[in-house]
């Protein structure tokens, strides 16, 4: 069953149950994801992950405009995430000096294996 269909036919949950369910899905998403301390990873894969997910190509300049976070504070953990296999950077076939975000199979793998743990704790 689809997560989005399933989660909007859930019953109203407590305060309570919903922090144990996001204390959860941190921990699943942490041991998964290289995001250590810090939320801008998290945010960075996530919004690689979601123009991926919608079709829309995503540039460097479009990510970093997205959050609200230091340039040079985005600029070292995005920089990681790309050496490390995790952001795939292609030239735009418009401008090549525009570069366009994806993600890599490594991080596909690992986000299945994220939504797979999810579905588990939410049934």
């Amino acid at each position: 069953m689809d997560l989005y269909i399933y989660m909007s036919s859930m019953k109203k949950i407590t305060e309570f149950e919903t922090a144990k369910w996001l204390l959860e899905t941190r921990k699943i998403t942490a041991s998964h994801l290289p995001i250590g301390h810090s939320f801008i990873p998290y945010d960075l894969l996530i919004h690689v992950y979601n123009s991926q997910f919608n079709d829309e190509p995503l540039t460097v300049k479009n990510l970093f405009s997205k959050l609200h976070y230091s340039e040079m504070g985005t600029r070292s953990h995005f920089n990681r995430l790309t050496n490390n296999g995790w952001i795939n950077l292609e030239s735009s076939n418009q401008d090549s000096r525009v570069k366009i975000c994806s993600p890599t199979e490594k991080f596909l793998s690992q986000f299945d294996l994220i939504s797979s743990n999810i579905q588990k704790i939410i049934q």
